[in-house]
This record gives C-alpha cells, sequence and structure tokens, in this order.
C-alpha cells in the first residue's frame, strides 16, 4: 500500500471500541490532562488503595480527590418508589470517554450513562441517556447524589498538609452543591442544566454503595420529564473542583455547563490528530491496533498541576505522579509519537523539583502532585534521565532546552563519581531499579546507565563547547565500558552479573534473602541462593566479586548496545530461554520466575533489537501486546498478564521504540537537520508504512513518510520530507548481491550499504536483487 493509499484508509478516533460484558468488577479511567475518574466497569466505585487506604478511586483533580463518587436514582411519579442505577450490564471503553449500559428489562428502559473530562478543565462532564423501551409515556424524575471526598494525594501528610472534615451548602443562586474541606481551601462544585426541585445534604446519606472517608452527600433532585414510546432524554450534570476557592470550581462549572459539547468535540478533534501523528499500517493488524491505543494510553497518563507542571505519570490508578526511572523509559516510547513537548516538559519537572530537594545533581525517584518527594532518587535513576535528555535532543533538535539542562547534567555526573564512588573504580554505588533488600552496592543497571551518561554527557559537552569536559568524559566512559564488559561478564554463565560486592556484604543478607524465597513458595532460587552462600563462604570475604541474582536489569548491557556482539548474542540465547522467559514476558528473576512485567519485556525486546535480532525482537513485543484487553479493554497492565496499574507509561517503551527506531529504523538528529533511516524487517512483513512522523521543534520541525513494500525480487523504499533542508542516511541491510537505484538512477553505495541524500525531499529507492 502507498503513502497515498494509505491517506484514504485513515481510521477515526471514534472507529476505536473496546467493550467488555463480565468482570466489570475491574477498574476503568476516565482521563483528563486536568481531571481524572477511576471507578468500577460496572459503574459502581468501589472503595480501593494502597498507597492513599481505599481512596485512590472516585473523581480527582489533582493534588487533590473530590468525590468518592456519583450516582443516579430515577423515579416513576405514579410509583413511589424509585431505583439506584447500579451494576451496569456493558462497559464500553472510547479513546476518551467511557460509557455504562444498563439493561432494565424489569422496568423496560434502557440507560447509558457516559463521562469524559475536557481538556484544560478541573472537572468532569456526566450524561445518562434514557430510552423508554415500553409501548406507553412515561414520568420520570431524577436525583443525583455525590459523595464528597476532599482530601489530598499520598504522603501529603509528611509535608505538613492535614486533610479536614467535608462540609456541604446548596448555592442557591446556581442551583449546585458546594462541598469544602473544613481545614483547606478545597472545593467540589455539582450540579445540572435541569431545574433542580428539591435538595438533600447529610453525612449519614449514601445511595447504593457506602464509602469510607470523611465525606458528605448531596443528593440534587430536578424537575420531571415526559419520555415518549421509544424516546431517549439525556440527562447532564457536572463536576468542577478546585484547591484553591470555591469561586474557581463555581468557574470551571459555569464553562462546562455553558460549552460542554464544544468541549466534547474540541477533545475528539485533538485525539483524531493524535492518531494522524505517526500513523503506522503494518501486517500485524492486532499489533497495529495495540499501537494507536498505546497513544491513547499516554494521553491518560499526561497530567498537569498548576503551579507545579505539566509530565507523563507513571501509571493509573497506584501511581498517577511523575517518577524519575519511570519516564527515562516511558519518554523514549514518547518521542517517536510525537509528543516531543511532553518529553521536554516532563524532563523539566523533574529537573526543577530535584534541583529544589538536591541541589547536586541527583535526581529524584518520585514527585507526588502535591509536591512533595517520597524518594530523593536511586543511584541508578540520574545517569539514566542524562540518558534521556541527550535522546530528548535528538529528537526535537532544540538546544534551550540542552542549555537548560547541562548544568544539572554536569552536576549529576559530579555526584556520581564523587559522592556515590567511595572506592574511585568508576561504579558508582547504591540501589538501582531493582533494589535488592540491604544490597545498595555496585549494580548492572547503574554501571551501565553511567556509561550512557558520561557518552551523551561528552555529546552534550561538545555542542556546549566544553572541549575539556567532552575529552574528560570520552575517556573515563571508555575505561568504565571496558570495566563493566571485563569484571560484571560471566563466561561459564554467558551472563553479565548483577552486581559486584565483596562476599562478607552478600553473606550478611543472604539469609534473609533465602528465607524469602521459601516464605514466597521459591524452592528454585532458595536452591540458588543457598549454592550462592556456599560458594561465597568459601572466598575471601574483603575481595569484591561479581554476584548473579538473575534479575532482568543484566540485559541493560545489550539494550544500550554496550556488550560486543559474541557476548550479547550469548548472553540474549539465554535470555529467551524459558529460564528467563515466561508466557506473559520476561521474568523478573530467572531465579524465581514468577512476576513478569511490561518494562523487563520492553528492555528484552529494545536489547534484541539493537543486534538487528528483529524476530527475536518482535517476539517480545507481541509477549506485551498479548496481554492487551486483558482486564481494562484498550489498555496493557504494569505486571504482565493483568495486574498492578491497569495503564503504565513505560509499555510504550516496549510497543513505539522498537517498532519506529528499529523496524522503520528512524533515528534523527534534528539539531542538525538530519535523518538516518535504517529499516530492518521481521519475516512476513513486507508490506508497511508510517506517515506524519514528527522530528524536531520550531524551526527545526519536519515530518517523515515511510512506506516499504518488497517481493522476492526487488525491495521498494518510499520516503518523504516534508520540509526542504534536511539530509537523510538511508542504512541499508548488507547484501553485495543487488543492484540499488535512487528515483532511477543507479547508485554505488559505500561498504556500510548507505545511501546520503541531501536536500531530501520525495524519494524512491529501490533495491534488485541479482
Amino acid at each position: 500500500m502507498t503513502i497515498k493509499e494509505q491517506q484514504l484508509n485513515d481510521p477515526a478516533v471514534n472507529d476505536f471500541i473496546e467493550r467488555k460484558k463480565e468482570m466489570l468488577s475491574d477498574l476503568y479511567i476516565c482521563a483528563g490532562d486536568r481531571s481524572y475518574i477511576v471507578g468500577a466497569q460496572s459503574g459502581l466505585f468501589p472503595d480501593f488503595g494502597h498507597h492513599v487506604k481505599d481512596e485512590m478511586g472516585g473523581v480527582w483533580t489533582h493534588p487533590i480527590k473530590l468525590l468518592d463518587g456519583y450516582w443516579l436514582h430515577l423515579q416513576e411519579t405514579d410509583s413511589t418508589h424509585g431505583f439506584w442505577l447500579e451494576e451496569a450490564d456493558v462497559f464500553h471503553n472510547y479513546p476518551f470517554y467511557n460509557e455504562h449500559e444498563y439493561m432494565i428489562k424489569e422496568r423496560e428502559l434502557t440507560v447509558i450513562r457516559r463521562q469524559f473530562c475536557p481538556d484544560q478543565t478541573e472537572g468532569a462532564v456526566v450524561t445518562y441517556e434514557v430510552t423508554n423501551q415500553s409501548d406507553k409515556r412515561r414520568v420520570f424524575q431524577a436525583s443525583f447524589l455525590g459523595r464528597t471526598d476532599l482530601s489530598p494525594v499520598w504522603y501529603s501528610d509528611q509535608i505538613g498538609i492535614q486533610d479536614g472534615e467535608d462540609a456541604g451548602e446548596l448555592d442557591e443562586e446556581n442551583d449546585v452543591f458546594i462541598g469544602s474541606d473544613t481545614l483547606n481551601p478545597w472545593y467540589v462544585v455539582f450540579g445540572s442544566d435541569r431545574p433542580l426541585v428539591k435538595n438533600k445534604i447529610e453525612r449519614s446519606l449514601f445511595g447504593p454503595e457506602h464509602t469510607a472517608g470523611q465525606g458528605i452527600s448531596g443528593q440534587l433532585t430536578y424537575e420531571s420529564f415526559e419520555i415518549s414510546q421509544g424516546e431517549t432524554i439525556t440527562l447532564t450534570f457536572f463536576v468542577a473542583g478546585s484547591n484553591q476557592s470555591a469561586e474557581a470550581a463555581l468557574k470551571t462549572f459555569s464553562n462546562m455547563k455553558e460549552h460542554s459539547k464544544e468541549l466534547f468535540e474540541t477533545k475528539k478533534t485533538r485525539y483524531n490528530e493524535m492518531l494522524s501523528k505517526t500513523a503506522i499500517s503494518i501486517p500485524d493488524k492486532q499489533l497495529e491496533k495495540v499501537f494507536n491505543w498505546n497513544k491513547f494510553n499516554m494521553d491518560w497518563l499526561t497530567m498537569e498541576v498548576e503551579g507545579l507542571g505539566r509530565g507523563l505519570a507513571a501509571g493509573h490508578p497506584e501511581y498517577s505522579w511523575w517518577f524519575g526511572c519511570d519516564s527515562s523509559y516511558a519518554l523514549l516510547g514518547n518521542l517517536p509519537l510525537g509528543n516531543l513537548e511532553l518529553a521536554q516538559e516532563t524532563l523539566s519537572l523533574l529537573q526543577k523539583v530535584s534541583e529544589t530537594e538536591n541541589g547536586n545533581g541527583r535526581i529524584v525517584h518520585e514527585i507526588l502532585t502535591s509536591g512533595a518527594v517520597a524518594n530523593k532518587g536511586n543511584t541508578q535513576e540520574t545517569p539514566h534521565f542524562i540518558k534521556c535528555v541527550w535522546e530528548t535532543f535528538l529528537w526535537t533538535g532544540d538546544k534551550d532546552f540542552i542549555k537548560m539542562m547541562y548544568p544539572s547534567v554536569k552536576k549529576g555526573i559530579k555526584w556520581l563519581f564523587e559522592e556515590m564512588d567511595p572506592d574511585h573504580d568508576l561504579l558508582p554505588e547504591g540501589y538501582g531499579i531493582i533494589e535488592i533488600e540491604g544490597l545498595n552496592v555496585e549494580l548492572i543497571d547503574t554501571a551501565v546507565y553511567t556509561y550512557e551518561a558520561l557518552r551523551t554527557g561528552a555529546l552534550m559537552a561538545e555542542l556546549m563547547g566544553e572541549k575539556d569536559t567532552a575529552l574528560h568524559y570520552q575517556q573515563i566512559g571508555k575505561q568504565l565500558g571496558e570495566i563493566i564488559n571485563r569484571d560484571f561478564w560471566l563466561e561459564d554463565e554467558g551472563l553479565y552479573a548483577d552486581a559486584m560486592a565483596t562476599p562478607d556484604l552478600v553473606l550478611e543478607k543472604i539469609d534473609l534473602y533465602i528465607n524469602n524465597a521459601r516464605e514466597g513458595g521459591s524452592d528454585q532460587a532458595a536452591a540458588e541462593l543457598q549454592e550462592m552462600k556456599e560458594k561465597m563462604s568459601k572466598l575471601d570475604g574483603n575481595v569484591q566479586q561479581p554476584w548473579l541474582f538473575k534479575n532482568w536489569v543484566i540485559n541493560t548491557p545489550m539494550e544500550t548496545g554496550l556488550a560486543p556482539r559474541v557476548q550479547a548474542i550469548k548472553a540474549l540465547d539465554r535470555m529467551g530461554t524459558n529460564e528467563f522467559t515466561g508466557p506473559w514476558g520476561t521474568y523478573l528473576s530467572g531465579m524465581y520466575r514468577t512476576h513478569m512485567m511490561t518494562i523487563s519485556t520492553s528492555v528484552q525486546a529494545v536489547a534484541e533489537c539493537r543486534y538487528d535480532r528483529i524476530d527475536e525482537a518482535l517476539k517480545f513485543v507481541n509477549l506485551i501486546a498479548s496481554t492487551f484487553n486483558k482486564r481494562l479493554p484498550g489498555s496493557i497492565h504494569e505486571m504482565s498478564p493483568d495486574y498492578g496499574c491497569f495503564v503504565q507509561a513505560w509499555t510504550s517503551y516496549g510497543i513505539v521504540w522498537p517498532l519506529l527506531t528499529h523496524i522503520f529504523g528512524i533515528q534523527p538528529r534534528a539539531y542538525w537537520k538530519e535523518v538516518t533511516i535504517r529499516p530492518r524487517l521481521p519475516q512476513g512483513w513486507d508490506t508497511l508504512s508510517v506517515r506524519n512522523v514528527q522530528i524536531g521543534l520550531g524551526e527545526k520541525q519536519n515530518e517523515c513518510d515511510i512506506s516499504i513494500t518488497q517481493n522476492e525480487k526487488e525491495t521498494v523504499y518510499e520516503i518523504a520530507m516534508k520540509n526542504k533542508g534536511w539530509k537523510i542516511l538511508l542504512d541499508l541491510p548488507m547484501d553485495s548481491n543487488q543492484s540499488i537505484y535512487l528515483d532511477d538512477k543507479e547508485v554505488i553505495v559505500d561498504p556500510q550499504q548507505r545511501i546520503e541524500i541531501q536536500q531530501a525531499e520525495k524519494h524512491v529507492v529501490r533495491v534488485m536483487r541479482l
């Protein structure tokens, strides 16, 4: 299919819907960048939550929660008893709104509840479409009940924020309920565009569910409505909030009430534009669908808090805030989607808060939407952040961004080697991604990402004109790379070790690990740890040794391309066996062989790509994709196949990054107006295309289209750059038995099979097999 043909078959956002009729106790999210709703797919609002016990659901506008939930009561005027909408029969998940379908046969009614959170709005719009399925005209009265729970995000008590009991009142001028926190300027407003006839406000008032907390309920009853046979009547309600003032909440309420239809259409238009960016067509249509839903998932995780910043959150519903580690993976998966500003905003937020909290270049682990920092940062996160800053620059071409980040980069590298490397062996100490309890020593992921920080830090120093700094980083980076490939490599195992530590240090904790393994039912892990204990008891307790705990981070030398090919292939072959790979992805630990996670599988996929093992990489990409729709329609869970956060940002690293930067092979250098295209196709992928890939911001902005078709005789590459003035370097698979034509003229390629196209526009490269 050509690029032009693909344009005629573009899907629209309203073509995307995922339905579910069973296990509707599972959770869903209706997300906006300033607010979101989390509840059960049945339409109820159960108490749940780990970080804030029983309070992670409901309606949120960070840094505060507004409501535990909302419920609708209907009563026919000729009846003495009404009923609450409780358990829906079907859940419909659309990219930016959800619907709960109630088929109330005994009352001859169908009700569809829809909710959406408008962009840049601290609130939500909820509608109920009530359809009369009987053969007579009927009259109903509707009551809307909201249960407040104005309360702060997790960890707020650590910075002196206390949750007060809620109060409620009716604002008679606007016919709305106003809830307030008695200790803080937190407010929630809800109401309708229909005439109000009565209200009830009580702390002990509940609808079909009783919820925890210090809330109060407001039940608003509205003027009766007639509904003829087969007719549908729409009831609309609005929920708005503010952590500043009642006036701000009322203003948001009024705006939604006046412009709800326009707000819906505006969001729909933006989602269609999102869908048209990085528009792929690949032979695997299920993976293509997952890829498109991943775009939507990333938007669900985009959060903005006034006065703090905007960025990509880690995961809903338990990690709806920002992380250093998660961002350095997730943002790479967002860059090829065109989320360039979002990447910069997230990194800027991390830098700003880290500078305030630490001031020494150390990047924090976890930033709550209250501004609190729950962890000042694991060692691995600082070099990982530096690597991500450079990758973001390559895609954006924004030198001002590098100028802003560079002081923190230099301080971060200094912190790694002056504060975190007390024995001066170039291996910083401290917890990495896998926090092995009590073993905050020299870890493989920290070492590898520190190597990457030095490599990319040198490139930033060159860009900033600091040649001596660049040379210094290059020199110690070379030494560190040699240390990793020599000292962490275990030739007998064909794997890299997790950690470097003295036997005495590991022996202090090994019994704890053995006991934990036994209590967790993992006899395999307990046996391996016992064997390790016996081995280390015979060694000099003070001489540092490499230790293999078989955690997934031993893939990081391959993920970054640091491992020499011979070592890499040996390690990847073993990592691909059932010792390390389970039915849904890469195990967190090859000892325990229990839990799998999208991030461990993502790193495995990227590692395979690094060595052009594209079929193997696609296997792991598809293991991630195979968990799509397991619990929340349209999404992939953090823990594979179906638990943890029901949408997780770093999943994008395992879906988008392999597809766009390795299979399509798009590798930009936007500042220099250059892009390398290095396509490497899986077996059976003979027709694929991608359009509207944004590269660069501002004056560096451009868009790239690629279409590839192949058969036994030839492969044809169609490449187009929207704006002139850019250079393309097309890097083709090695094959000496072929003729290559650029725009119908035969060309001689260099020994690396590369074609350089200056002033690129629209070009066709034809590779004829002899």
